[in-house]
């Protein structure tokens, strides 16, 4: 799968390769997609929805235009034709938040309406054809039989129909031809688009009704779809767009989305987004639940008796993916069905354990039962479910509990008005002092300020004399309120709509097909092992007899023992061989055949293989005798720091000489060798002499880098020398005399002491060496 910039590997998380979303038509029932999700769990696959096709085609286009979505909404109709089934789902794309302070906004995909037919779509058009096409044979060609009486004729017949249909689609006529259809008789007739316009005339009125009832579903006009797709291969049958286009007035038809492709990759990205494995950019899935499902109860009427009450459990909208009910007429163990719209039934609940719960809770009059509280859910893939139920029973505060809570709260009233009065009477005593300090302060009489202190100091002295009181904090008490207790009941959910697969007989059939996907393989490995054998002997026994190349490569004695080999598994493959040998029957063998092939395997392969390594070892004998050509004239005209020494060239020479020498000898008797010999020289042995001389040589390349740059360095230096040299005599000559009180000033400056003309000498003696470790040769 190629991941998009939206679609990155989460790596810490471990990739689950069972994670999957399958895609369904949006009509399944209950039972249906319950049976999807048995046998996704049989196939060791973990379910995480069961996406509504249409939904995964509008996910898979909005995914790649996030940008376009706005807080305006906008609707898209799709119509879907396919082989057995056509759908049409007008979906909605808004910009909106999912929670309460509306920030955060997503693009959320909703299903708005839909509209289908199970048994409409191209598979009904073809067989329309295909009865033609038998009336017509019927009536033009003489049969002894019938042709309906011969199935083998029938399928032709509608072979041939499914492709006229198809060229019909881009062409006026055409020819429908079978040869030898029936009773060895050929068949051949004209076929015309308005013929089979003419056939379907009475589809029009399914055509049309999945896109007015997804229009009626989502209370839109025609006008308000901002954009119509078709999908599926019936849309290509012009009699259907022209009917979609009557219907759809004068909206622009579009045809950008492949079926397949587009509900595919819109599965895709929901598994990404529902998967640990994968961090994706959220889009919001809201499904349309097609089928409203109900609650059948009793309830309990003012007169005392049980009276049957139907009440929805999750309608055509519902937001939220779990419902809570409570029955109150119930003090023991009860049943509640749960239906479809039309009554069908899908599910008895029995909930047990309630009059145990109920005495062992409600013991006095505080006590007070609610009932029973049941929670129902329904997941993303629309299969709804019980979760718990509970008894649910309220304590409510004793009047000893009330009694002492009014006494804790007066007396932890008066404390907090105590502790008021308190607080402001020390902010007034406070406030007056800094009041009197701040008016002494302003007289300035040092001796008030003396009698304050004395005063000040008397009154600290004074109160720590007197104890001071122990302030005891007391806490708010808290109001008694009703408590509510739940018991947890037991619930067992039966189906009565399809009885599901218990856990015993899932996990017998998954044993099952474990066991077949077992035999499958050893069934594969058995046949491409006899194969593979078969194969080889068949293989060696034309290469050997009938003188090919490869025969050149073998001696007489490995060629009669391979034929005496060849020739017992002939008659083994004849005599003993059936459907009870085992893959390791023809493993043994093979292995045993493959070593009496090796060595002349080996010698062909060596033969193919050392004219290509001669080939790069001459290439590296032309280099290396350039090289060392340019090398030794380059040692000649050098003056100082040669830059190869003579041991180096030395080394390359001999190298170059005793490789020529060992290739000439061993390539004249590589050559004049036969080909049924072991080959004299190998080709591992040609590369490793290759890659010594090319070592030795790049050795030599890279140290006369090193050195260029080195001298390239220097001249640069010496050129910025000389340059500066001649800037500083320029300037030199470009100064005018000094004037007369400039050469005062001078006259009058003392000379130099011999202290610092000392501390000169030694800043210039340490600059030079600076200098010179700076351009320092060894480190280059």
């Amino acid at each position: 799968m190629r991941l998009r910039p939206s679609l990155r590997v989460n790596s810490r998380e471990k990739i689950c390769r069972s994670d999957v979303v399958i895609t369904v038509p949006i009509f399944l029932n209950q039972a249906e997609r319950r049976a999807i999700a048995s046998a996704a769990e049989i196939a060791g696959l973990n379910l995480l929805q069961l996406l509504n096709d249409g939904s995964a085609a509008a996910l898979n286009y909005g995914v790649f235009r996030r940008k376009e979505i706005t807080e305006k909404p906008t609707h898209m109709l799709i119509y879907d034709m396919g082989a057995v089934k056509t759908t049409a789902t007008i979906v909605q794309y808004v910009l909106e938040s999912t929670r309460k302070d509306g920030k955060d906004k997503q693009p959320t995909l909703r299903t708005v309406g839909v509209g289908y037919d199970k048994t409409l779509g191209g598979l009904e058009i073809t067989n329309r054809l295909r009865d033609h096409l038998e009336k017509v044979f019927r009536d033009t060609v003489s049969t002894s039989k019938d042709i309906s009486t011969n199935g083998r004729a029938i399928g032709k017949l509608h072979k041939e129909a499914e492709r006229v249909k198809q060229v019909l689609s881009a062409n006026k006529d055409t020819y429908a031809q079978v040869e030898s259809l029936f009773e060895e008789q050929n068949f051949r007739a004209k076929v015309t688009r308005d013929e089979l316009e003419k056939m379907i005339e009475d589809l029009e009125p399914r055509i049309a009704a999945p896109i007015l009832d997804a229009i009626a579903m989502s209370q839109l006009k025609v006008e308000d779809l901002d954009l119509v797709v078709l999908m599926g291969a019936g849309t290509r049958v012009p009699k259907v767009k022209d009917i979609l286009k009557t219907i759809l007035k004068d909206k622009e038809i579009s045809n950008f989305l492949n079926t397949d492709e587009a509900i595919a990759m819109g599965a895709v990205y929901q598994a990404a987004h529902l998967s640990k494995s994968f961090k994706v950019l959220p889009f919001n899935i809201n499904e349309k639940i097609l089928y409203p499902v109900f609650v059948n109860f009793l309830t309990k009427t003012e007169e005392g008796t049980m009276k049957p009450i139907r009440k929805s459990l999750f309608g055509e909208n519902y937001p939220v993916p779990n419902r809570v009910m409570h029955f109150s007429s119930y003090s023991d163990d009860f049943k509640i069905d749960v239906q479809d719209a039309d009554k069908n039934p899908l599910s008895s609940i029995e909930i047990t354990g309630v009059k145990d719960a109920i005495e062992k809770e409600v013991t006095d009059e505080n006590s007070i039962l609610k009932g029973v509280k049941t929670t129902f859910s329904i997941d993303l893939s629309g299969i709804v479910s019980v979760e718990k139920a509970s008894v649910v029973v309220e304590k409510v505060p004793t009047t000893e509990e009330k009694e002492k809570y009014e006494v804790d709260k007066k007396e932890f009233d008066e404390w907090e008005k105590e502790q008021e009065e308190l607080k402001k009477k020390e902010k007034a005593e406070k406030k007056e002092k800094e009041e009197k300090k701040k008016a002494e302060k302003e007289a300035g009489e040092e001796k008030k300020e003396e009698d304050t202190a004395a005063e000040e100091k008397k009154d600290e002295e004074t109160k720590e004399d007197v104890e001071k009181p122990v302030v005891v904090k007391k806490t708010k008490p808290v109001e008694p309120k009703a408590k509510k207790i739940n018991v947890a009941l037991t619930v067992k959910e039966t189906k009565t709509d399809n009885i599901d697969l218990n856990e015993e007989e899932v996990t017998a059939a998954k044993k099952v097909l474990g066991d077949f996907e077992h035999k499958e393989k050893e069934k594969h490995d058995r046949e491409e092992a006899m194969n593979s054998l078969e194969g080889l002997i068949y293989d060696l026994a034309v290469r050997l007899e009938d003188g090919e190349e490869y025969a050149e490569y073998v001696t007489e004695d490995e060629k009669k023992a391979i034929l005496e080999e060849v020739a017992v598994l002939k008659v083994w493959f004849e005599d003993d061989v059936s459907l009870e040998t085992k893959k390791e029957d023809f493993d043994e063998r093979r292995i045993k055949l493959e070593e009496l092939t090796a060595k002349p395997n080996a010698r062909k392969q060596e033969r193919l293989d050392v004219p290509k390594v001669a080939e790069v070892l001459e290439d590296h004998f032309n280099r290396s005798m350039t090289f060392h050509a340019m090398a030794l004239n380059l040692t000649q005209f050098e003056e100082g720091n040669k830059t190869f020494t003579e041991t180096e060239l030395e080394v390359l020479t001999k190298l170059i000489e005793s490789t020529t020498e060992w290739w000439t000898e061993k390539k004249t008797a590589f050559d004049s060798q036969p080909k049924n010999e072991d080959v004299v020289v190998k080709a591992s042995e040609v590369a490793e002499k290759a890659r010594d001389l090319e070592r030795e040589v790049r050795y030599l390349v890279n140290k006369l880098k090193i050195a260029s740059s080195k001298k390239s360095k220097e001249s640069e230096k010496k050129k910025a020398k000389k340059d500066k040299e001649a800037a500083k005599e320029k300037k030199d000559d470009d100064t005018p005399e000094t004037t007369t009180e400039e050469q005062t000033e001078e006259s009058q400056t003392p000379p130099p002491t011999e202290s610092e003309n000392m501390k000169e000498d030694e800043s210039a003696t340490t600059e030079e060496p600076k200098k010179e470790a700076e351009h320092d040769a060894s480190e280059l």
